[in-house]
């Protein structure tokens, strides 16, 4: 399946590569340009593990995990906003005086 004008206008990869945010109804084909946007930034010398990609339901993280697992091997990090917080504040808890062991409620 090949990408509409306005798809292919928002994977087209401009030096320096940039901050990058889609909002789009469901099933527009977000995950698509996301994943299509990242090979082309990878193709252009990106490391992939410099790669963050943010969203906000599980259902999505996962469905973009699978897709960019798919074309970089794993190699890159894929969360929701509240999973990436979490991880950041465990890997960072004794600076930020927090326990290590926090949970989410």
């Amino acid at each position: 399946m090949g990408l509409t004008t306005r798809q292919l206008e928002a994977v087209a990869v401009q030096e320096p590569a940039r901050d990058t945010c889609i909002v789009a109804g469901p099933g527009s084909g977000k995950t698509t340009v996301l994943v299509e946007y990242f090979k082309r930034l990878v193709a252009n010398g990106t490391d992939p593990l410099r790669i963050l990609a943010i969203t906000f339901t599980e259902k999505a993280a996962n469905n973009m995990q699978t897709k960019l697992g798919l074309a970089f091997r794993d190699r890159g990090y894929v969360s929701t906003v509240h999973a990436f917080c979490a991880r950041l504040l465990r890997e960072n808890a004794i600076f930020a005086g927090i326990d290590p062991e926090f949970y989410v409620m």
